[in-house]
């Protein structure tokens, strides 16, 4: 009988390491975290048409995300994460990687060659 318990132990173990590693390969799947990025290096603008994308996501009310990256004279790198949640636009801007500031605006975004205008309420 103890043969009977100890085999049912050995299956609970494995049953239990079975699911141990399906919760680890799926809290490990990879997911998609790259977000588009528009870079304007001194009025060198790079991917447009991925602004392009954002502005018809949000046009279409589909929730959206993309970094607007600009490059300052001394080599600094600024970033503005702009996030649409389907009713408004966070924005998020930090500086060489520290937070400066954080704003919401309504669903206009306009811009130009050179810059990026975001209507904020």
């Amino acid at each position: 009988m103890s043969k009977l318990g100890g085999g049912r132990k050995i299956k609970m173990w494995r049953v239990f390491i079975g699911l141990m590693f399906l919760f680890i390969v799926i809290g490990c799947e990879s997911k998609n975290y790259n977000i588009e990025e528009v870079i304007n290096k001194h009025n060198d603008i790079q991917n447009l048409e991925g602004l392009n994308r954002f502005v018809e996501n949000v046009n279409d009310h589909n929730k959206t995300k993309i970094n607007y990256v600009q490059y300052g004279i001394e080599g600094q790198r600024g970033v503005r994460t702009l996030t649409f949640d389907g009713e408004k636009i966070n924005v998020s801007h930090s500086v060489d990687g520290d937070f400066i500031e954080e704003y919401n605006c309504n669903n206009s975004v306009r811009y130009s060659d050179s810059s990026i205008h975001f209507l904020v309420y």
